[in-house]
């Protein structure tokens, strides 16, 4: 399935269909959260609850298949001898900051299923659920920022 993903992509850069579908899927993911926050706001709680368990749930599958992967083979084993360089600083920070994002954004969805399915309330979660969607949005915009710096820039070359 690996070698699938390095076929090549269908948005019309340098970058491959993993890096693409990466991409395309975590918009979808953060779109996802944003519907859940303003679903939160009109206090429709269920929904909520719902949408943003998808929205983890979703962007756990590139996290899982490709980004791990593609951090590990290409930025990590270059590290910290290229960590002065703007691309595998920016995939660094990238990393971190997604990173945190993703975990946080796991316990909360398993801690919130719980605490609901047990009737109890969410009310402690509130700080904790709103850094980890700033930390979901920000890792998307470094994200879209690595991908245009890594692939776009390339193509214009």
């Amino acid at each position: 399935m690996i070698s699938f993903l390095q076929g090549p992509g269908f948005l019309g850069t340098y970058a491959g269909l993993g890096s693409d579908l990466s991409l395309v899927i975590m918009v979808a993911a953060v779109l996802l959260l944003t519907v859940g926050v303003l679903l939160a706001i009109t206090r429709r709680y269920g929904a909520h609850r719902w949408v943003q368990t998808a929205a983890v749930c979703l962007s756990l599958i590139p996290v899982a298949v490709w980004m791990i992967r593609f951090f590990d083979l290409y930025i990590l084993t270059a590290l910290p001898a290229n960590l002065g360089k703007s691309t595998y600083a920016l995939a660094t920070t990238h990393a971190i900051i997604g990173a945190i994002g993703v975990v946080l954004g796991v316990f909360i969805v398993i801690r919130a299923n719980q605490l609901e399915a047990q009737g109890r309330s969410l009310n402690r979660y509130k700080t904790p659920m709103r850094i980890a969607y700033v930390l979901y949005v920000l890792g998307l915009a470094l994200g879209i920022a690595l991908y245009l710096v890594t692939y776009v820039y390339l193509t214009l070359k």
